[in-house]
Parts: C-alpha cells; sequence; structure tokens
C-alpha cells in the first residue's frame, strides 16, 4: 500500500472557471495554515493553467474517468488523495482562519466528520429549508461543502463505496428515496451526503461547531436577503489588504462557500495571490 502523508486538503476541479477558484482556495489555505499541503483534483491535469499550478502541492487525475457534475465525482476521492487525513473543501470556498486546532480534535476523535449547521454572513445561524424535507424522511441533513475523512478505515470505506453507486446514480437514488414532488430537477450534493450520513453513519452522531462556516448559497435559499436569483445581486462584497473580504460591513472570518462565479473578482483573486506569495517569503 502507498504510504501517504499525514494531512492535507483535497480540492476538485474539473472546470476552467472551478480551476480559478480551486486556486484562489488554495492562496487563501495557505495564508492562514502556512505548512499547509493542498491537492488539486481533476479530469485533465494538462488543462489546468500553469500559473495556477505553482500553489498546489500535488495534481492528480480522478482515476476512474468522470461524470458531468464535478461533485458527482467526490466518491472518487477516496482513491486518490495522497493523505491519511483529509478536509475536502468545494472549489467555490475561501478559508479565513487557522485549522491547527481543528485537525487535532479531528484527527483525535473522528473516522468521518460532516457539518449540519452554517451560518449566514453576519454569522448568525442560517436555517436551511431543505433540512425540513430530509427530516420528514427520517433522514439525517448535512452540508457537503467542507467535509473531514480519515483515509484507511471501515467506515470511510463504506461510505465512499456507498458514494460510488449513488452519485453515479443519483437520479434514479433521488427517485428511490424521495416522492415526485421532493426530487430535484439537477444534482443536490447536500441532499446526497445527508442519505449517506444516514445510511452509513447512523451509529455516529454529527458533532456540532467543529468547523464553522458562512455559507451563502443557503443563505439567499432561506429568503434572509429577500427573493433573488444570486446572492451577488442583492450584497455588497469588499476586499481589501491582506486579502481581507467583507460581504457588507462584516468580515469573513472563517470558512467561506460562496458559490456564485460573480463573487470571485480580479480584485479578489489578485488579492489572495499577492498576500500568498507575500505570506510565503516570510
Amino acid at each position: 500500500m502507498q504510504i501517504k502523508e499525514n494531512r492535507g486538503y483535497v480540492i476538485l476541479a474539473l472546470e476552467d472557471f472551478e480551476y480559478k477558484q480551486a486556486t484562489a482556495l488554495a492562496y487563501s489555505i495557505k495564508i492562514h495554515n502556512k505548512d499547509a499541503s493542498v491537492t488539486l483534483v481533476t479530469n485533465y491535469i494538462d488543462r489546468v493553467p500553469e500559473h495556477f499550478k505553482e500553489v498546489f502541492d500535488h495534481l492528480i487525475d480522478l482515476p476512474y474517468g468522470y461524470n458531468p457534475g464535478t461533485r458527482t465525482n467526490d466518491w472518487q476521492l477516496y482513491w486518490c488523495t495522497p493523505y491519511t487525513h483529509n478536509i475536502v473543501i468545494d472549489c467555490a470556498s475561501l478559508v479565513k482562519e487557522n485549522h491547527d486546532s481543528i485537525w487535532e480534535y479531528l484527527e483525535d476523535q473522528c473516522d468521518i466528520y460532516l457539518i449540519n449547521e452554517c451560518n449566514n454572513f453576519r454569522s448568525m445561524p442560517v436555517l436551511n429549508k431543505t433540512f425540513k424535507i430530509l427530516e420528514e424522511y427520517k433522514f439525517n441533513p448535512v452540508y457537503s461543502h467542507m467535509f473531514y475523512f480519515k483515509h484507511d478505515t471501515d467506515t470511510s470505506l463504506a461510505f465512499f463505496k456507498l458514494a460510488d453507486v449513488f452519485m453515479q446514480n443519483w437520479r434514479g437514488v433521488f427517485s428511490h428515496y424521495f416522492s415526485k414532488a421532493h426530487v430535484p430537477s439537477a444534482y443536490d450534493n447536500d441532499m446526497m451526503y445527508s442519505l449517506l450520513n444516514t445510511i452509513i453513519l447512523y451509529e455516529h452522531p454529527t458533532l456540532n461547531n467543529i468547523i464553522d462556516t458562512t455559507n451563502m448559497p443557503v443563505t439567499l435559499t432561506s429568503g434572509e436577503i429577500g427573493k433573488w436569483n444570486k446572492w451577488t445581486d442583492r450584497l455588497n462584497i469588499w476586499n481589501s489588504e491582506n486579502a481581507k473580504v467583507k460581504i457588507q460591513n462584516y468580515a469573513v472570518a472563517t470558512n467561506l462557500y460562496y458559490r456564485e462565479q460573480e463573487f470571485l473578482t480580479e480584485d479578489i483573486f489578485n488579492g489572495h495571490r499577492d498576500t500568498y506569495k507575500a505570506t510565503s517569503k516570510r
């Protein structure tokens, strides 16, 4: 068996715009976690622009081909990660905190850790309306934009083996478990992970507040900012020196999942790149 590095971050990106998002995320991780190892997993390494590659410690091709929809390929991460301890983060995210204490706790306590709470941009708890539907079906709802797993454990292996079958056949899976009125028209990764969480991790209660995240898609769907197609249509975004980011007048201080491509402006991307380069020289 190949010897793995101890710990690291895994980012999956398949589309051209996702490469830029993944690179900004890697910059943000290393700004606040200087010695972090970060891996980009993709479908064609040769498609990744050369000037994006420098921030990644590893670039790895998906081992078993790929399906449409980036996150439907999450199941392959177990078989291609170079790490024993893994934090997987959706590429449309930024990290704004140091994770040393989080790593220490997760490595000691968990085989898999999934988030079941998140905050809005004001750092207040936000309610995901989809969770109410999942609870009606007796599923334990979780978020999938950031999670931890330990490689080579029975629990993780079972989780990703079922993810293989479920993610590659997600339409049939959702139709089997939900009534027609609740089957999503497009792949929903939170719903998928909630199914996996309930089926595989039913004996492992989810621990609250280990990882704090700001989830902007849920902030939008919760109705807190009114009805808009995208949260970026309603809220102002500010960036300043040292890659600091604010939404309205609230500084992002933990882990941000933003999803919308419009969020990652050239100013925000360049600010993270320049801050990373300055930080890495210290």
